[in-house]
C-alpha cells in the first residue's frame, strides 16, 4: 500500500510560516492499495488539495472510499471543497461510526446548509453512499478493513487495513483509558487498543501532546507522544507516525517531539521506527506477511442503543446527575440504586444492559462484588464501568479475567463517559451471542428436520429464540409458536396499532423502534407513554386481557416485526412456566418504570406545572450544566398572598383560577430553558440557569407585569398579589436546598 499525508494537524487548521514543514491542514491521508482501490482517511482541510490531485490523476469515473474516524469538524470540514464530490459520474462511499443524535448523512450535510455554505449536500453531482459502522470487519476491493472504538469524547472508530501482506492502522483522536503511572496496559481498553494494532507495519497514531501537556488535558480525547510510543512498542509495530499535531505547536516543537519519541523507543530497546507526520510525506508499506485479523463480526451489524438499560450504583448526587444527562441524550434508561446490596437484590428484576458502579461502594474486595453481581444477573460478560480514583487497582482486570470490565477516573468527563457507554453497548447490546445463535440454529434445524417444516418456519424459530422474553421456550414450543407467525416491515410514521383495535396479535420487534401513544379524553394532544426497541414485544396487555387496545403504537423508524396470533402465544404461555415467569418480570418492570415516572413526573393537576420532586430532579441536571459552563443561575420563589382568604371569600374555584393565572404568567415571563414548578400550596419555584445576578430585576418585573395583565384579561374578581424572593449563585450547588432557603429569606423581606 502507498500512503501520502495531505493534512496532519488536529483541532483546527494552523497554516503559516511557523507550520510550513509539518503542515497546517487538518487530518487527511491518502491510501492506495495494490489492486487500485483508493482510500481517503478523514476529510479535514487537507482534502481540498487531495481532491484536486485525484481529479487530475484518476481516470473517470472516479470511485473513492472515504473513512471518517468521527464527525468533528476537523475531520470533515474539507469535504465541501473536495472536488470529486462535485463531478458527475464520480462515486463516493463514505464510512463512519454513528454519531451523536444525528445520522452520518445528516452530520455531513449539516456543515453544508445555506447558513454556512452555498451548495447543499443533495445538490452535489456525484453519487454518494453513506455507511454507518460498528466494531467489526468488511472488505473494500482486496483490502480487509477492521474497526474498533477509540477513547474519545464522541463515538470514534479506528481503522486497521490489510492488503497484499501489508497492514496499516489509523488510530487518531484517542487517549489512554487509564492515566495513572505504571504499565501502559493497566486497563482492558488499552489492552484492546494494543491488540488492534498488533503486528501492523505502519501505525498512524494520535500524539497531540507532550506528557506534561497531557496532564492538563485529561478527558479531551487525545494522547501524548509517550503513550503513542509505548502502545506501538507493546503491539510490536514496525513503524509509527505521530499524528494530529496540536495547532499551537510550531515546526521546532514538533521536531522536538519527534526526537523525544525516537529516544523513548530506543531506551526501551525496541526496533520501532518513529517519525512525525508532515504534509507531502509518502510511505510504502510492504509487509512480509499479513498480521492476524482481530475482528470477529461484520462492521455492518449494529443496532440502535436507545432503550438500553443502565444501572447506576452511586450515592454521589453530582455524579448521578451528570450520568443522567449523558444517558438521556442517547435515549437510555437510567436505573438508580444506592448500594451493592440493593443491586444484588433487585438486579434480576431490573435486567440492566450495563452497570456504572462507584468504587467506594464495592468494599475491600471489589472484584468479588462485581462478579457476584454478574452471577446474580446470569450475565458473565455484563459490562461494568467502575468510577474510581487513579489509585484503584483490579486484579481480575489485570489478569484478563473481566473482559467486559472497565474503569474511569474521577472526576470523569461526561462526554468521555458517554462515548465509553455507547461503545460498550454497541459491542454487547445484541439480542444474542453468536454461540447462542449457532446452538439454537442447530436445535431448530434438528427439530425442523423431524417435523418436515420449511426454511421459513425454521427461520422464524431462530428469530423467536433471539428474543429475551421467548428464550425460555423449548425448541418444540418455538416451532408451534412459529407455525403461523408472519414478518412485517413498517415504514417510519406507520400506525401499527390503533387505539380500540382488536387484541388479536402480539408484535415482536426484530429491528427498529416504536412509540406508544395515548389520546387523552379532554385534549387532542397525544401523550407519549414510552418507546420500545429491538428484542422487545408490544400488544401484550390486549392479548392477555382480551380487550380492545388502550393505546396506539407508531413506528418512529423503519421497524421489522415478527407477528404472532393471540391464541398461539397464549398456548405457549400456558405450556411454559418459564415463559410465564419471564412475562411477569417484564410486566413488573414496565409497571415499576411507569410508577416511577408517575411519582416523579406527574404534573400538578391544577396548574399543569411540574411538582416538587420533579423540580429537584431536574434542578440537579440543569445546575450541573450551569456549573460546567460557568454561567451562574437565578432561583425565584413566588408566593401568592392571601390565597386562603381568596378561597374562603370566593370559593376554591376562584382560588384555582388565581393559581393557574400565576402559573401561566410565569410560563410567559420565562424562557423555555427555565424550570418552573408548583412547589407548595401557594408557592412556585423558578430556576433560571444561564442567568446573571443583574438579570434578577428584569425577571421579577416581567413576572409581576404578566400576572397583572393575565388577571385583568381573565376577569379574576380579586387582585392577585405575590411576594418574590430571589437567590443567585455563580456555581449552583448540587442540591436546590441552599438556593431555596436564600430565596425564601429574600421573599420574606419582600412581603409588605
Amino acid at each position: 500500500m502507498h500512503v501520502r499525508f495531505w493534512g496532519t494537524r488536529g483541532s483546527i487548521a494552523a497554516p503559516g510560516p511557523k507550520t510550513a514543514v509539518y503542515g497546517g491542514n487538518t487530518s487527511c491521508v491518502e491510501v492506495r492499495a495494490s489492486d487500485g482501490t483508493v482510500i481517503v482517511l478523514d476529510c479535514g482541510t487537507g482534502a481540498r488539495e487531495l481532491g484536486l490531485h485525484l481529479s487530475r490523476t484518476l481516470s473517470p469515473p472516479i470511485r473513492l472510499h472515504l473513512f471518517i474516524g468521527h464527525t468533528h469538524w476537523d475531520h470533515i470540514q474539507g469535504f465541501p471543497f473536495f472536488v470529486p464530490a462535485f463531478q458527475p459520474g464520480a462515486e463516493l462511499n463514505i464510512y463512519a461510526p454513528l454519531g451523536f443524535q444525528r445520522s452520518l448523512e445528516e452530520a455531513m450535510a449539516g456543515q453544508m446548509e445555506y447558513s454556512y455554505f452555498p451548495v447543499k449536500l443533495r445538490e452535489l453531482r456525484s453519487r454518494i453512499h453513506f455507511t454507518e459502522l460498528d466494531e467489526g470487519f468488511f472488505r473494500v476491493g482486496d483490502v480487509l478493513v477492521e474497526t474498533q472504538y477509540l477513547n474519545h469524547t464522541a463515538p470514534t472508530i479506528g481503522y486497521r487495513m490489510s492488503c497484499g501482506g501489508a497492514t496499516l492502522a489509523y488510530v487518531t483522536d484517542h487517549e489512554p483509558f487509564w492515566s495513572s503511572s505504571g504499565p501502559v496496559s493497566q486497563h482492558p481498553g488499552d489492552e484492546r487498543h494494543i491488540a488492534f494494532m498488533r503486528g501492523a507495519d505502519l501505525v498512524i497514531h494520535d500524539a497531540q501532546y507532550t506528557e506534561k501537556e497531557y496532564r492538563g488535558k485529561v478527558g479531551w480525547g487525545h494522547a501524548s507522544v509517550d503513550y503513542a510510543v509505548d502502545v506501538a512498542l507493546a503491539a510490536e509495530v514496525t513503524r509509527l507516525v505521530l499524528f494530529h499535531h496540536d495547532p499551537t505547536h510550531d515546526d521546532p516543537a514538533i521536531e522536538d517531539m519527534e526526537t523525544m519519541a525516537r529516544a523513548r523507543a530506543a531506551e526501551r530497546g525496541g526496533r520501532l521506527e518513529v517519525l512525525a507526520a508532515r504534509e507531502g510525506l509518502e510511505l510504502e508499506i510492504r509487509g512480509g506477511a499479513a498480521a492476524p485479523a482481530v475482528a470477529e463480526s461484520s462492521a455492518f451489524r449494529h443496532r440502535q442503543i436507545a432503550g438500553g438499560r443502565v444501572l447506576v450504583v452511586s450515592t454521589n448526587e453530582g455524579d448521578v446527575t451528570a450520568i443522567e444527562e449523558v444517558l438521556a441524550e442517547d435515549g437510555l434508561v437510567l436505573l438508580r440504586l444506592h448500594d451493592m446490596r440493593s443491586a444484588l437484590q433487585r438486579g434480576p428484576e431490573l435486567q440492566p444492559d450495563l452497570a456504572i458502579v462507584d468504587r467506594e461502594l464495592l468494599g475491600a474486595n471489589g472484584d468479588a462484588a462485581l462478579e457476584a453481581l454478574r452471577e446474580r444477573l446470569g450475565r458473565p460478560t455484563l459490562p461494568i464501568v467502575v468510577l474510581a480514583d487513579d489509585s484503584f487497582t483490579s486484579d481480575a482486570i489485570y489478569r484478563g479475567e473481566a473482559p467486559s470490565g472497565d474503569y474511569l477516573a474521577k472526576p470523569f468527563s461526561p462526554p468521555m463517559l458517554r462515548a465509553r457507554v455507547r461503545a460498550w453497548l454497541a459491542r454487547t447490546l445484541l439480542t444474542m451471542d453468536v454461540a447462542d445463535v449457532a446452538r439454537l440454529a442447530a436445535e431448530t434445524a434438528a427439530a425442523g428436520a423431524r417435523s418436515g417444516r420449511g426454511d421459513a418456519h425454521a427461520r422464524y424459530s431462530i428469530l423467536l429464540a433471539a428474543v429475551p422474553l421467548l428464550r425460555p421456550l423449548a425448541p418444540e414450543q418455538r416451532e408451534l409458536l412459529a407455525e403461523r407467525a408472519a414478518e412485517q416491515v413498517f415504514p417510519a410514521g406507520h400506525v401499527i396499532i390503533q387505539e380500540n383495535d382488536p387484541p388479536d396479535l402480539l408484535f415482536v420487534i426484530l429491528a427498529g423502534r416504536v412509540r406508544i401513544l395515548e389520546l387523552t379524553p379532554d385534549s387532542p394532544v397525544e401523550v407519549i407513554l414510552g418507546e420500545l426497541g429491538e428484542g422487545e414485544v408490544f400488544g401484550e396487555l390486549g392479548v392477555l386481557r382480551n380487550q380492545a387496545r388502550s393505546a396506539s403504537v407508531v413506528a418512529i423508524e423503519r421497524t421489522h416485526c415478527l407477528v404472532l396470533p393471540r391464541g398461539d402465544f397464549l398456548r405457549a404461555l400456558q405450556s411454559s412456566t418459564e415463559l410465564a415467569v419471564a412475562m411477569l418480570r417484564m410486566l413488573a418492570g414496565r409497571l415499576h418504570e411507569t410508577d416511577r415516572r408517575l411519582s416523579r413526573y406527574a404534573p400538578d393537576p391544577v396548574t399543569g406545572l411540574m411538582g416538587r420532586r420533579t423540580f429537584h430532579d431536574q434542578y440537579r441536571r440543569l445546575a450541573a450544566i450551569a456549573r460546567r459552563r460557568g454561567t451562574g443561575a437565578l432561583l425565584l420563589m413566588v408566593d401568592v398572598a392571601q390565597l386562603k382568604a381568596i378561597n374562603d371569600s370566593h370559593g376554591y374555584g376562584v382560588g384555582d383560577h388565581v393559581l393557574r393565572c400565576v402559573a401561566d404568567a410565569l410560563v410567559e415571563a420565562t424562557r423555555t430553558t427555565d424550570l418552573l414548578a408548583r412547589y407548595g400550596g401557594d408557592e412556585f419555584a423558578v430556576f433560571c440557569p444561564f442567568a446573571g445576578q443583574s438579570d434578577a430585576a428584569t425577571v421579577v418585573g416581567r413576572v409581576r407585569e404578566k400576572i397583572a395583565a393575565l388577571a385583568e384579561k381573565r376577569g379574576i374578581p380579586t387582585p392577585i398579589s405575590v411576594s418574590v424572593g430571589v437567590a443567585y449563585s455563580a456555581l449552583p450547588p448540587d442540591s436546590a436546598g441552599e438556593m431555596l432557603r436564600d430565596a425564601d429569606q429574600d421573599m420574606h423581606r419582600d412581603r409588605p
